[in-house]
């Protein structure tokens, strides 16, 4: 599996956990979340390269807890 086929597969188990995605131009800055409205926003740089977004979003999904010491 390549690493853009990887990051559709971690934008999905994003849907399925509840997140509303937003793929956005973020300038590199990289993947981050917030509440909007009581809903958990998942907001992707298009900037950044597959390999980038699936280590971003493997950290977010995977590892949660460190999302407010991230960034």
């Amino acid at each position: 599996m390549g690493k853009v086929e990887a990051v559709r597969g971690l934008l999905e188990l994003a849907r399925e956990m509840g997140y509303e995605i937003r793929e956005e131009w973020l300038a590199g800055t990289g993947c981050s979340v917030c509440e909007l409205r009581g809903k958990p926003v998942l907001f992707v740089d298009a900037a950044c390269s597959a390999q980038e977004l699936y280590e971003q979003l493997h950290q977010i999904l995977c590892h949660p807890e460190g999302i407010a010491n991230s960034k």
